[in-house]
């Protein structure tokens, strides 16, 4: 019971209780702060070792759970010349990851009414070939249009041409890969989008994205790129040369700045975006089923490309995700895991710097089996006929270009092949087990498949360096997945 202090007239509480409260409060948050720092330690490790390993000058990186960001960094040179160290501030090229902020801005002017997804492109264009009839927005958008990935040209390409009418005079001159609906393969669609946006909203294309996504969501350090002008905190881009860093490319500022690749910005500023991405902050959340749900082609196959986002099967979690690799010297990645409730934003200057990698070791420590495959550890293959039988399918896969279409389209692999990628699965030398992963209670992935497990190779064609695969089989033993790593 409360007992009287002679010098109070009030009782007073026994300290006992307060105390071991309070210390158990105190032991609480101790502990949580040692595991927060634990978290962050592990993550500077994976982070630091990927940095050394790829020759990286400077990255930013953040990590998010559940909503709480457990880590946000800066490491390394923003300028290697300056010796200018990359701070929260640095803005970062983000490539081909602008394509998702492309999309988000023609879904805006969808909700806005002011055009409709399913719009042939020769409503806002004239004089398009023939061929470019069949063509919609939603196509250019999950990449089913058929149209021809520019940046596959050299880098003359993109020097030479100073305007966004000279590329898109090039674009419509040039043959459509496939029929509109007929197959998926990597375009530039996001730069026609660019242009759709400007022409229906009668803004220019960096206006538009400024007012309605990245002022709208605070992103005040994010922007669509021009060259020529100065911009505080812009990250010089690299390059290797020769196992020697230089600088990345040069090409055109009308090339840095298209709707498929011009966003500059920061870690920070990506994790607003990944908030945006999670509610209807920015888009009607019938908007964001649109841009995560997989694309469909004309027979009604099913495709992993979204609008901005490769949606797919990863160790049979469910992954969102789209990476951005540019020749002026940058590259970056962005994972989003539903079912861990985990998004990774990795940023460098450096092209050859396989972010992806590296927000895989991120990702990998929070579930071993999300592991890389060259970071397995090896067993013995207690199957060996699966492992004839997976050979067998791996080398049927590059037969001959139309059978390679036909089982890329089946596997859902979001890859036109042409005859000259068939090198990686002809003349194999080694096929190796590494191990497998079996989910314990299989249900069915966004494509409607079963994973039964998920099979580990290393894999070794002549003339190529060793390269990593994982099969996925359904309950029958069929392959309804395969993935290059």
């Amino acid at each position: 019971m409360a007992e009287l202090n002679p010098m109070r007239t009030t009782p007073v509480q026994a300290p006992g209780k307060k105390l071991i409260l309070l210390l158990v409060a105190v032991c609480s948050i101790e502990r949580v702060s040692a595991q927060a720092q634990y978290v962050s330690f592990r993550i500077d490790s994976a982070i630091r070792a990927g940095m050394a390993a790829r020759q990286i000058p400077g990255l930013q990186v953040a990590v998010v759970k559940y909503g709480l960001v457990l880590k946000k960094g800066s490491y390394g040179y923003a300028n290697l010349e300056d010796r200018a160290r990359v701070n929260d501030s640095t803005l970062f090229s983000i490539a081909s990851m602008s394509k998702a902020f492309t999309d988000a801005g023609i879904l805006l002017l969808m909700e806005d009414a002011k055009l409709d997804i399913d719009d042939p492109v020769s409503k806002y264009f004239d004089s398009l070939p023939p061929a470019w009839s069949g063509i919609t927005i939603r196509q250019l958008m999950n990449h089913t249009s058929g149209i021809r990935d520019d940046w596959e040209e050299g880098n003359d390409f993109f020097y030479t041409r100073k305007t966004d009418s000279a590329f898109f005079n090039e674009l419509v001159k040039s043959p459509l890969k496939f029929k509109p609906g007929e197959a998926v393969g990597y375009g530039c669609g996001p730069f026609v989008l660019g242009l759709i946006i400007s022409k229906v909203s009668g803004q220019r294309y960096e206006v538009f994205m400024k007012e309605r996504i990245f002022d709208k969501l605070g992103m005040t350090h994010t922007l669509i790129n021009n060259a020529d002008s100065i911009i505080a905190n812009r990250a010089q881009g690299y390059r290797r040369k020769d196992s020697v860093i230089v600088h990345g490319v040069s090409i055109s500022p009308a090339a840095q700045a298209r709707g498929d690749v011009g966003v500059l910005t920061t870690a920070t500023d990506m994790l607003k975006w990944y908030a945006a991405l999670q509610d209807s902050s920015l888009l009607k959340k019938s908007s964001l089923d649109l841009m995560f749900s997989p694309g469909m082609l004309s027979d009604s196959t099913k495709t992993s490309s979204g609008f901005g986002w490769f949606i797919t099967t990863f160790r049979d979690h469910l992954l969102m995700t789209h990476s951005g690799s540019f020749r002026t010297g940058f590259n970056s990645d962005m994972m989003i895991f539903p079912d861990d409730h985990v998004g990774i934003i990795v940023l460098c200057n450096l092209w050859e710097g396989h972010s992806s990698q590296i927000a895989q070791d991120i990702i990998a420590l929070f579930n071993p089996d999300y592991a890389r495959i060259p970071t397995m550890e090896k067993i013995a293959d207690p199957d060996t006929v699966r492992t004839l039988l997976l050979r067998s399918f791996f080398t049927e896969f590059g037969l001959n270009v139309d059978s390679t279409r036909k089982m890329a389209k089946e596997l859902h692999i979001p890859y036109y092949f042409m005859e000259e990628d068939l090198s990686q699965f002809r003349n194999v030398e080694e096929f190796n087990f590494i191990r497998a992963i079996k989910p314990a209670s299989p249900t069915a992935d966004i494509f409607g498949d079963v994973i039964q497990g998920i099979y580990f190779y290393e894999v070794k064609c002549a003339g190529l360096p060793k390269a990593y695969f994982s099969f996925y089989l359904n309950p029958e033993g069929k392959v309804v997945y395969m993935e290059f790593e």
